[in-house]
């Protein structure tokens, strides 16, 4: 049973999916802030009207992905889409430059998008969908894939991940159906009932099927998946709906969702997104088009890919490749010379149960094809090596071949580190027959660096040469942490650590710890009581350098370097862990060649205290892996 679409409703309906993009986007741009708000936005026309519309991440990381299209081919993983990231996105907003620092530490996906990043349940992959979706149109099973590869390079493990399938699915079934409740509910089908993202959008639903008002739907999804940063992806997911579902019309329907708040271009880019694909480009209000023109507008911060000229030429190249795709993965839709839409929605339920399978994927092992056996490494405790601790990995191997194969498997660990069993492990398996080793590594301080390169070399019996299989573990945090002082309760208050603003050795009354994230896990040492703790840090420089440093808590903090005080909080806010700022914990610094020495104080009031420690360069707000961080200056070797 094969659906058909005309190549001129196929056409007509992707170039619909990036002019509501774009409109939706627009009217949204402006109002994006970093944390939500309690009031409504009460905005029904475009904010602010530029030609070409307001350049922003939801579209122009697309084109990123059809560059790696035109060079990679249709085959895409999030090995490849991990190479454009590096390549091609300069900016570093929240997860995007948190996993991509794993990327430059040697982490693969999804490890990249599930080690150490706050962000992985926020808005940076439900926003990039519509490619996918346009690549595989009535094929949801293949958008959703997609979707998936494209998420676990920067949210793997995350609420973000069910968010851009759920998108995904969403618009590949919305060239075939402009029903949106059915709509909604093939999305649905297509997440876990038990997600945060399914929550959020099933409270949208119900509101509406129970006839409630689009401002009372909002009141819903706001206490079923409250946060207060409005970058997360669930409560975004829940205004997309309200929007879609709500909307008497295109203009009406993004305003909605925008005026819902929180992260506003993103869910008015999907919601003019969805309605431009189910009702194609040329059904669109002219009022709220032609004011934009047919220019594809990119930030600066997208470099080294060609930008189509007009959003038509981007709509031709996204058409070519979806008969590409559809051929290729003998997907049940076929582009024709008509439209026939019959049993549609038969055809798109079956094919989105196909999606079930991404949904326990772990995000902590990474996957390698060696064509004689496909081989896999699994972070058992972490990625993050910390000294004297030990860490635990599995390597899985399965034989891929027709017949038995045999051999041995060796791991390779760094000078000064020790790997249990250390011996090399027999292998010899029946054709799809699997064997998994576990192993651990310990390492002193002296000899963990920011980044360290482990193997597992497997050499098979009268077999061609593998390539071998990295296993990076990348350096924790090296801190001295001070005993809790307790009145008076005040910043302002002088405490003896303070005397060791300038101390290059570890001095009295302080304690040794390693955490292996950006999170300083301090809480367990007040005992539940307010009061005042001390960190000092250690950052190597190989070069005098202009940073940013942040200490994003959701208490109070002050922050010293090389013994100047650098800043103090502003204003408590929620925390929200990036490279860039929260408006309130985060100072521009100038790092000096060699070792620099911070000092952080940081108050506990009635709350439990949650803080992080930020470094990134002062440009693009990158991270920085080559600075030593893991190690205090007397642990070197």
């Amino acid at each position: 049973m094969k659906l058909q679409i005309s190549g001129k409703t196929y056409w007509d309906k992707v170039y619909g999916c990036w002019l509501g993009k774009n409109a939706g986007g627009t009217v949204g741009g402006p109002l994006e802030a970093l944390y939500g708000r309690e009031e409504m936005f009460d905005v029904w026309w475009y904010p602010k009207l530029v030609e070409g519309g307001v350049p922003n991440d939801d579209l122009e990381i697309q084109l990123v992905w059809l560059q790696a299209l035109r060079d990679s081919g249709i085959y895409l993983t999030a090995r490849e889409l991990a190479e454009y990231w590096l390549d091609c996105v300069f900016y570093n907003y929240d997860e995007y430059g948190l996993h991509k620092t794993n990327l430059r530490l040697g982490l693969q996906p999804p490890a990249s998008g599930w080690y150490n990043n706050w962000f992985k349940d926020c808005m940076g992959s439900p926003i990039r969908s519509e490619i996918w979706a346009c690549i595989a149109p009535g094929a949801p099973n293949i958008a959703a894939r997609y979707a998936y590869q494209d998420a676990m390079c920067d949210h793997a493990g995350g609420e973000s991940v069910y968010g851009e399938i759920f998108n995904a699915v969403v618009e590949s079934a919305a060239f075939f159906i402009s029903d949106r409740v059915k709509l909604v509910n093939i999305g649905l089908a297509s997440i876990p009932k038990e997600s945060l993202t399914s929550k959020a959008v099933r409270t949208a639903l119900e509101a509406y099927l129970d006839g409630l008002g689009w401002k009372e739907a909002r009141e819903r999804v706001k206490e079923a998946v409250y946060s207060p940063i409005a970058q997360y992806s669930p409560i975004n997911l829940g205004f997309q709906t309200i929007g879609l579902l709500y909307g008497e019309g295109f203009g009406d329907a993004i305003c909605k969702a925008v005026n819902c708040g929180w992260d506003t271009d993103c869910t008015g880019a999907t919601v003019g997104a969805i309605w431009g694909i189910i009702y194609g480009g040329s059904s669109l209000p002219e009022e709220w088009i032609k004011p934009l023109g047919d220019v594809v507008a990119v930030s600066g911060g997208i470099k080294n890919i060609r930008v189509p000229k007009t959003l038509g030429e981007l709509t031709d190249e996204v058409c070519g490749i979806g008969r590409k795709v559809l051929s290729y993965f003998n997907a049940p839709v076929e582009i024709s010379e008509t439209d026939d839409f019959t049993d549609a929605e038969k055809v798109l339920n079956q094919l989105v149960n196909e999606v079930k399978s991404l949904w326990n994927l772990p995000p902590n092992t990474i996957d390698h094809d060696l064509v004689s056996v496909r081989a896999s490494v699994t972070y058992i405790d972490s990625p993050a090596i910390l000294p004297n601790e030990e860490n635990r990995f599995l390597v899985a191997v399965e034989n891929k071949r027709l017949t038995t194969i045999s051999g041995i498997m060796e791991v390779h660990v760094p000078r000064g580190w020790v790997l249990e069993p250390s011996a090399p492990q027999r292998i010899e398996l029946k054709s799809k027959e699997q064997v998994s080793f576990t192993f651990s590594v310990t390492a002193p301080a002296a000899y963990i660096n920011p980044s360290n390169k482990c193997s597992a070399r497997i050499v098979l019996d009268d077999r061609p040469r593998l390539m071998e299989i990295p296993v990076v573990f990348v350096g924790g945090f090296r801190w001295l942490v001070s005993e809790v002082f307790r009145k008076p309760l005040s910043l302002e208050a002088f405490f003896p650590p303070e005397r060791d603003l300038n101390l290059y050795e570890a001095g009295e009354g302080w304690r040794i710890v390693s955490w292996p994230e950006n999170s300083l896990e301090v809480e367990g040492f007040f005992m539940g009581e307010p009061g005042i703790i001390y960190l000092r840090h250690f950052i190597y420089s190989p070069s005098d350098r202009r940073v940013v440093i942040g200490v994003p808590n959701n208490s109070r903090m002050r922050l010293w370097l090389n013994g100047r005080m650098i800043h103090e909080t502003v204003k408590p806010v929620p925390l929200r862990p990036n490279y860039s700022g929260d408006g309130s914990n985060y100072a521009a610094a100038d790092l000096k060649s060699g070792w620099n020495h911070v000092m952080i104080k940081l108050l506990r009031g009635e709350e439990p205290l949650k803080a992080h420690f930020t470094i990134a360069d002062s440009e693009w707000h990158s991270g920085m892996t080559n600075l030593v961080r893991c190690r205090l200056p007397w642990e070197s070797c």
